[in-house]
């Protein structure tokens, strides 16, 4: 039996801008790429590969393509086990917020993919453990799994090198913290891939599929007018696997075998459309019936006073012990400000260098319909 050569997967990527606001060095044409595969086809041996937040939306897809591939063997990672099977794949108990937690997973690992997701602290703070960790054991590469939510409120069409906004949220200032921090290991010298995904969509997929069907089911989202013009930078779940993948066979060397800056990818549809239609799309390939048009007026009281008289059954629920899945979807006001948002990122960059190819979006669409009918979710429209 083969070898095996050892990846860690914990969480999603990261940027080259710096705090001071000075942009990064851009990767220049002179870098070389150094795929990890070699390794497998070199020796004969599968490459392990750790993922962090393995039982999330990203990380459970990731696995199964890790497996597949031919030259990864996944080994899944995270503070609870899955709840479903795991076809004999290897599960770690990790705490990312714990140092000696970190080290004694990654002591065998060659590959780390950080796809942990939750509060401020387990984005940020979590970063900096893994980055020490890494150092401190088997310096792995690293692909880390970002956002593009570091970009905040700007507008325009972005690419890797535009300036960073963590004032905008707690979430995008923990993403750029997270990525400040990745950076460091950088810096040292060893391997890493930073990758900000759009809005991720697709089977399994909780925000931007289950709660938009079922808000789109209940008459709640359609035509928004203006108040829905903004792009929604959608990239399909195995677009972004695939994405990771590729990643994990990159690597960036200057001629002179100095360490060179972290390179950096968007990740995104070529043809993600605005908002306004993937709700009037979605509607349709859940056989909703034709989205209704939504005044801003109603959009935003729905979003104030429903969202406020949700979140009230949804306390009640948990006081008495249920999860209130079964509740309306609450509709927060971030999503009215990014429904709304003239922001386009630029994914040039993932296709010329790692060969990123998204497929098209009617397919990401009927895949995503398609399995949210098979859940029953959206599928009927509710009276009135």
């Amino acid at each position: 039996m083969a070898s095996t050569v050892r990846l860690g997967v914990i969480g999603a990527g990261a940027n080259l801008q710096h705090q001071d606001g000075q942009h990064a060095p851009t990767m220049q044409a002179t870098t070389t790429q150094q795929p990890l595969i070699h390794l497998k086809k070199s020796t004969g041996a599968h490459v392990k590969v750790l993922v962090l937040g393995a039982t999330g939306f990203i990380g459970q897809r990731l696995v199964t393509r890790l497996r597949d591939s031919g030259w990864a063997t996944p080994v899944l990672a995270g503070r609870r086990a899955p709840a479903a099977r795991t076809d004999g794949l290897v599960f770690r108990q990790v705490d990312t917020l714990d140092a000696a937690s970190l080290r004694q997973a990654l002591g065998d690992i060659d590959a780390v993919v950080n796809c942990v997701a939750g509060h401020g602290d387990a984005i940020g703070r979590g970063a900096q453990l893994l980055v020490e960790a890494a150092l401190q054991t088997s310096r792995p590469r690293i692909v880390h799994m970002s956002s593009m939510a570091v970009y905040g409120n700007q507008e325009g069409c972005l690419n890797e090198d535009s300036p960073l906004d963590p004032a905008a949220s707690w979430y995008a200032q923990a993403k750029c913290e997270a990525e400040e921090h990745m950076k460091v290991y950088a810096a040292a010298g060893h391997p890493l891939v930073m990758l900000r995904p759009g809005c991720v969509y697709g089977p399994g997929s909780d925000m931007w599929v289950e709660q938009m069907a079922r808000l789109v089911a209940a008459g709640r989202l359609g035509d928004l007018g203006e108040s829905g013009e903004g792009w929604s930078n959608l990239v399909h779940v195995d677009d972004v696997c695939a994405a990771v993948l590729l990643s994990l066979q990159y690597a960036s060397r200057s001629p002179d075998a100095s360490p060179v800056p972290a390179p950096v990818f968007n990740l995104t549809g070529d043809d993600s459309p605005r908002w306004n239609r993937y709700f009037v799309d979605l509607a349709l390939a859940l056989g909703a019936g034709a989205a209704p048009r939504i005044s801003p007026l109603r959009l935003k009281l729905d979003a104030r006073l429903g969202t406020l008289f949700i979140r009230v059954l949804q306390r009640l629920a948990r006081a008495a012990g249920k999860s209130g899945r079964g509740l309306p979807v609450a509709l927060s006001p971030s999503f009215l400000r990014l429904w709304q948002q003239q922001l386009r990122i630029d994914g040039q960059r993932a296709r010329s260098v790692l060969g990123f190819a998204p497929r098209p979006y009617a397919q990401g669409l009927a895949e995503s319909a398609q399995w949210a009918r098979s859940e029953g979710i959206g599928t009927a429209r509710a009276p009135g």
